[in-house]
């Protein structure tokens, strides 16, 4: 593997120190009370280099979680060429509850998110969006025009959506593992899908 370029581990080491910065201080004196300004004078930077990496607060607070993803997309790239995508979405994203999260961030987060549950609801929601959007173009890359986009995008969905349940129940109701909160999920919806919505869809 290529070892990434001097200027991107720099991006990155900037991008990192914004975000935990951000946490810290989120901890530390409140969400809501925490400045743009604030995080770019106590991480060093300027307001335009925090707004390079970051459009808003939110972003800042769930960055652990983007990065992780970003991850997750490469990995997709990287599977069988033979593979369902169902297949490959759901080991993807299996391994990517799997490997977890920095447990100290994850306390900040949580710390956070406990004194503003709200926040949870609306940008997950958008960190979700944008996720489906990279690894419906990554299932395409890689098995271009083999499967109509409607197919790509309904598994990508549902496999996301077993995704969401599992990060929120795992976040708001600080549950040990993840990994085990996406299995139940998934084994639920597929069970429920087989067992009460089969029978009633029109057989084709």
């Amino acid at each position: 593997m290529a070892e990434t370029p001097i200027r991107d581990r720099k991006t990155e080491a900037t991008r990192t120190r914004i975000a935990e910065t951000g946490l810290k201080l989120f901890v530390g004196q409140g969400y809501a009370q925490t400045t743009i300004d604030e995080i770019a004078d106590a991480a060093g930077v300027g307001r335009r280099t925090v707004f390079r990496h970051f459009a808003t607060k939110e972003a800042i607070l769930f960055d652990h979680f983007v990065v992780r993803r970003d991850h997750a997309v490469q990995r997709l790239r990287e599977r069988p060429m033979e593979e369902p995508p169902l297949v490959s979405l759901h080991a993807v994203l299996r391994e990517l509850c799997e490997e977890g999260y920095d447990r100290q961030l994850l306390a900040q987060i949580r710390t956070v998110l406990a004194t503003d549950p709200g926040l949870v609801g609306e940008e997950i929601a958008l960190l979700i969006q944008g996720f489906e959007r990279n690894l419906v173009v990554a299932l395409e890359d890689r098995i271009g025009k083999q499967q109509p986009q409607l197919e790509l995008r309904a598994v990508t969905l549902m496999a996301l959506s077993w995704l969401d349940a599992a990060a929120r129940i795992y976040l708001m109701e600080t549950r040990p593992s993840l990994v085990e909160c996406f299995d139940e999920v998934v084994s639920t919806c597929l069970r429920s899908s087989a067992r009460d919505l089969a029978p009633s869809l029109p057989h084709r």
